[in-house]
């Protein structure tokens, strides 16, 4: 057996990026135009995810970008169209609109035919590991995060919002196993914002995921592309188990035009099972740049995939300035993920070796 994973990162709904999909003539928010281009791409994978990083709490809290972010539940459905089958919701913005903003974001994504992780409406939900079935290879995602902004959990209410707990991680990861699960990946919004290293608190959580029995780590919150790796532990059992670890995947879509922070990738993990167990098989990524273009007193902005330096260079509807910009991503992201032992390889090529 056979599938293909996409991971992209933080969905930032800035104030810009929200005020783009307003139509003043009918009052609705349209998100479709900005994810269009990256659509085949994402539905070219089997499964796929992102990190949503505003909350869908409803117009009565009004709409806002940082610091305290709130986006129309007309997000949902765009992201759904653009391929996104799975939403990660445990980040620093996820007690942004209190408890009502969590249940109504959940509702909302459900409604829209997402899935999602990381944060619940009910204790006995938040107990139960999330694994699905895709083309006969049981996926568990699991989703925490180390920072939650010093804003406090809802009170009575601590099931809320999976916050960093090792103890806790190395609980579901063992009951995700034993409710048989063949691969388990686990999203962690972690590190410092705008660092492209990872620091030593991402490093140990890494390492206690991998020692734990995590096949899988994707991150997210710097708002930057760090490295992919392969971190190797030694489990409770004392066998040598090995994760690969995709620190930060960068902005998939945000109004944060600084260099480094305009792009983030498509991570593609392609996943086999067969009689020697599930392993990943192959990685790939694709470098994606975010435009942003002035729109009378707007901006319109589009997330644009960079399959390569000679396609930004054909590229006629792009000014110098972009294509500078693009072309930039795709050397900053290339020579950052280059890893001969690891074998990434871009999207197009045929990959790496397993891990």
């Amino acid at each position: 057996m056979h599938i293909t994973v996409a991971a992209v990162g933080d969905l930032l709904i800035n104030r810009g990026v929200l005020d783009s999909a307003y139509n003043a003539s009918d009052g609705a928010f349209d998100f479709s135009p900005i994810f269009t281009a990256t659509v085949p791409y994402l539905r070219s994978a089997d499964y796929s995810v992102a990190n949503l990083e505003t909350r869908l709490a409803g117009s009565a809290f009004g709409y806002s970008g940082y610091p305290r972010f709130n986006t129309p539940d007309s997000l949902a459905p765009a992201v759904r169209r653009a391929g996104i089958k799975l939403l990660a919701t445990a980040n620093n913005h996820s007690l942004d609109m209190g408890w009502p903003g969590i249940v109504h974001t959940l509702q909302t994504l459900s409604g829209a035919g997402l899935a999602h992780i990381g944060t619940y409406g009910s204790r006995a939900a938040a107990a139960r590991p999330f694994i699905v079935d895709v083309k006969g290879i049981k996926l568990a995602w699991l989703n925490y995060t180390a920072v939650t902004n010093g804003l406090p959990l809802p009170p009575g209410k601590r099931f809320a919002l999976n916050v960093w707990n090792p103890r806790a991680a190395a609980t579901a990861i063992r009951r995700a196993r034993r409710d048989g699960a063949d691969l388990v990946i686990v999203v962690m919004h972690w590190g410092t914002e705008y660092q492209r290293t990872p620091s030593a608190v991402q490093r140990r959580i890494a390492r206690d995921l991998a020692a734990d029995g995590a096949d899988v780590v994707i991150g997210s919150h710097p708002h930057v592309v760090q490295k992919v790796s392969a971190v190797t532990a030694t489990e409770a059992n004392g066998s040598r188990h090995r994760c690969l670890v995709a620190y930060s995947l960068g902005n998939f879509i945000a109004d944060q035009q600084g260099r480094y922070t305009d792009c983030g990738i498509i991570l593609y993990l392609d996943i086999v099972k067969d009689k020697a167990g599930t392993r990943v098989a192959k990685v790939r990524y694709l470098p994606v740049w975010v435009e942003k273009r002035p729109a009378g007193e707007i901006y319109t902005f589009r997330v644009l995939p960079v399959l390569s330096a000679a396609a930004v260079v054909a590229d006629s509807s792009l000014s110098q300035s972009e294509r500078t910009r693009m072309l930039e991503a795709w050397t900053d992201t290339a020579a950052l993920l280059r890893d001969p032992l690891l074998g990434i390889g871009p999207f197009g090529t045929q990959g790496a070796a397993g891990h």
